[in-house]
C-alpha cells in the first residue's frame, strides 16, 4: 500500500537503519539529509510510504512537474522489491506520459533490475565532490559572467540533451549564474552554477576542444562569485581527468555520494 504523508517523524528508525546500509542507502540523503526532512516545504515534492502487512517497507520523495510533465525520484528507502514496483507502478498510473528520472545508489541491485526490464536509459555511475579548499589562482579575469553579446552563442554551444538546456537556464536568472570563456570575440566555454543556496551545484561545464585551459578560469571565476556559499559537482567516477581537474581546485569526494543517473518515458494513458 502506497499513502502520501507529511511527516516522517514516526519513521526516524526505518530511515537511520536503511541510510546505513550501504546496497540501499540514498546518495541524496547521504549527501543533505534535508532532501528528505524538509521535502514537504518544497515546491512540487512530495513524500510517500509503502507497507505490507502494516509493517513500513519504503519510504520516498518524488518531484512531480505536471506541467511538465516530469517526475524525478529524490530519495528512496527501501529493500523491498515489491515495494519498489508499487511505488514505480503509483507514479506512473498518476503521471501518464511523463519522463521519469531517477538518481540512486548503483549498488541497489533490485531498482537496477527494475529499469532495465523498463528499457530505461542509463548513464554513468557519478560521485559528488564538494568545495572545502580555497586554492589560489589568478587567472579568473579570463572569464566573465554572461552578457546580452553572447547569449546567441552561448545558446547554440550548450548541450541539447539535459534537463537544463540553454534556454532554461536563461529563463531560471533567478536559480542559475552563467560563467563563459571569450577568444577573439568567440564563446569557447561556459559554466553553469546555481546561485541562490547555501551550497551551489555546477550544472555544466564545458569548452570547445582546444581550449580545455579555460576550465580553470570559469571554475576560479565561478569560486569568485559564489563566496560566502558552499560548492559540489556531480562527476563520473571514471572520468580521470574532470576528478583531477577540481580536486586541483579544491574539490574533495563525498563519502557515500555514488550515484547513477536513469531515465525513461512512461507511455501510460
Amino acid at each position: 500500500m502506497i499513502v502520501e504523508v507529511k511527516s516522517v517523524e514516526q519513521y526516524t528508525s526505518f530511515i537511520e537503519e536503511i541510510s546505513k546500509d550501504t546496497i540501499f542507502s540514498d546518495p541524496h540523503f547521504s549527501y543533505d539529509p534535508d532532501n528528505l526532512y524538509t521535502a514537504n516545504q518544497k515546491k512540487n515534492e512530495k513524500i510517500f510510504v509503502s507497507s505490507h502487512n502494516e509493517v513500513t517497507d519504503g519510504l520516498f520523495v518524488w518531484l512531480i512537474i505536471p506541467e511538465e510533465q516530469f517526475v524525478e525520484l529524490i530519495v528512496g528507502f527501501s529493500r523491498s522489491e515489491e515495494a519498489w514496483l508499487s511505488m514505480i507502478d503509483y507514479i506512473e498510473a498518476s503521471n501518464p506520459n511523463s519522463r521519469i528520472d531517477f538518481v540512486y545508489n548503483p549498488r541497489n541491485t533490485i531498482l537496477n533490475s527494475i529499469l532495465k526490464a523498463k528499457n530505461a536509459e542509463f548513464e554513468a555511475p557519478q560521485v559528488k565532490l564538494r568545495l572545502t579548499n580555497e586554492v589560489s589562482f589568478g587567472a579568473s579575469q579570463y572569464a566573465f559572467e554572461l552578457n546580452e553579446q553572447y547569449k546567441e552563442q552561448y545558446t547554440s554551444l550548450h548541450e541539447k540533451d539535459t534537463y537544463w538546456t540553454a534556454e532554461k537556464v536563461l529563463d531560471a536568472t533567478e536559480r542559475f549564474k552563467i560563467i563563459v570563456s571569450i577568444d577573439k570575440g568567440e564563446l569557447v566555454g561556459y559554466l553553469d552554477i546555481t546561485s541562490c543556496f547555501k551550497e551551489n551545484e555546477i550544472y555544466a561545464l564545458f569548452t570547445k576542444k582546444g581550449f580545455e585551459h579555460f576550465r580553470k578560469n570559469m571554475l576560479a571565476k565561478a569560486i569568485e562569485i559564489n563566496k560566502p556559499n558552499g560548492m559540489m559537482v556531480l562527476v563520473d567516477i571514471d572520468n580521470a581527468s574532470e576528478n583531477a581537474l577540481y580536486k586541483e581546485m579544491g574539490f574533495e569526494t563525498i563519502s557515500g555520494s555514488e550515484s547513477v543517473y536513469a531515465s525513461y518515458l512512461n507511455s501510460r494513458i
